[in-house]
């Protein structure tokens, strides 16, 4: 017989670790699974970690500048969930997580996860070293299920969470694909006019001695500088947006930009909701998870885009870790809406607010979706009037010129 050292969950989600012996490691899952215990790694006992292995995790912890999509660790967090609860050792659901990764990146960190458990380390350890694995969140989470919670209610959380914000990004991707697509087609149609249809016309405006107007020669030679200098013109386009690019992630740039957008009539409520519902429900999911509020709260300010709104839950979390009530300290910021202060109260003094802030952000989902619809129905005729006009001026630039010699031939 051999010795096995493990470690998992009983029934009560209580941490347990300990050693068994067995003639082999699946004779020592079996009968360590029989007394209600998940096990989350189990390894020959005396093993340590090579080093090669160490070098290997240190070099795979490196940040590598891709992150997993939304939808795709949401998955992979309801699998493993689902295998979690009906029995199947940790380990053994990282393997099969791993065959059915949809990349073989996501099929090679989710391999670093299950080598750093059975290595010794602990699972949200090992999560939150899987960079661009999971969000920050998920690793939280798991850290107060290990300390005492149930980890398969833990995954599920952070699933449902990830679910969530994975279809407001596909709400919002559907409701700007029109004015996309619109936009896409002027860009094009004014291509065309100007690089290959006006050029004919300008050859019979020369040979009929016209006098051209300004806006048709200067659309001329936008045609002209595109048509003889096609790359040079397209290098040009390139850098400008690179340069714009560097400019709105500056610091500086971005809270002006976001200073600026906010102040749109539309859009920059439509902004502010957003950010409120994603930081919202991200405090909602981790408070539900048991997670300290300061924890939560930082968090929470993180996923905010504005920096208005991350600024004042910063504040907010300074002013709570001094004493003041959650509800307070959002008040004292003068940033949050009194309906949603009205909702942190109601949650505090009734004790539900993980729930409270659940439901709440839910409806401020809803109520994003319906102003983005709504602007969505306005921009539509907006972008057709706008296409109009755009091709109307290089009609009208091109019958300038012949209505002049029509006139001159009368």
């Amino acid at each position: 017989m051999q010795a096995f050292k493990y470690k998992g969950y009983d029934s009560d989600g209580v941490a347990v670790e300990g050693n068994i012996a067995a003639n082999t490691i699946e004779e020592a899952e079996r009968r360590i699974v029989s007394q209600d215990v998940t096990i989350i790694a189990i390894l020959p006992a005396g093993r340590r970690q090579s080093k090669s292995e160490a070098l290997n995790s240190e070099t795979d912890n490196k940040p590598s500048g891709k992150t997993l999509s939304v939808a795709d660790s949401a998955m992979i967090l309801q699998n493993l969930a689902l295998m979690v609860e009906t029995g199947v050792p940790f380990v053994e659901a990282l393997d099969a997580a791993a065959i059915g990764a949809r990349s073989p990146r996501t099929s090679h960190l989710l391999e670093r996860v299950k080598a750093e458990i059975v290595g010794g380390k602990s699972l949200s350890t090992a999560l939150r070293n899987a960079n661009g694995l999971f969000p920050p969140l998920v690793s939280d989470m798991v850290r107060v299920a290990e300390e005492g919670g149930r980890l398969d209610h833990a995954l599920r959380s952070a699933a449902s969470y990830l679910e969530r914000q994975a279809e407001l990004k596909k709400r919002l991707i559907n409701a700007l694909m029109y004015p996309v697509v619109m936009l896409s087609i002027s860009t094009l149609t004014v291509l065309v006019l100007i690089v290959f249809v006006m050029p004919r016309f300008a050859t019979i405006f020369t040979k009929m001695g016209v006098e051209v107007p300004t806006s048709t020669r200067l659309m001329l030679s936008v045609g002209d500088a595109i048509r003889l200098h096609p790359l040079s013109v397209l290098a040009g386009i390139l850098a400008v947006i690179f340069a714009i690019r560097l400019i709105v992630k500056s610091p500086i740039a971005s809270a002006i930009s976001s200073r600026l957008i906010l102040k749109l009539p539309l859009i920059g409520d439509l902004m502010r909701k957003l950010a409120l519902s994603r930081a919202f429900g991200s405090l909602a999911t981790l408070l539900g998870a048991n997670v300290p509020i300061m924890g939560a709260m930082e968090h929470s300010a993180k996923v905010a885009s504005v920096p208005e709104i991350r600024d004042a839950l910063l504040n907010a979390r300074s002013a709570v870790e001094h004493g003041r009530t959650l509800a307070e300290a959002l008040e004292e910021t003068r940033v949050i809406p009194k309906n949603l202060l009205q909702m942190v109260t109601i949650g505090e003094k009734t004790g539900r607010l993980a729930a409270v802030l659940e439901s709440t952000a839910a409806r401020m989902e809803q109520d994003v979706d319906a102003r983005l619809k709504a602007l969505v129905s306005i921009v539509e005729p907006l972008m057709i009037v706008v296409m109009g006009v755009i091709v109307g001026g290089i009609t009208v630039s091109i019958i300038g010129p012949i209505y002049s010699v029509v006139q001159n031939i009368k």
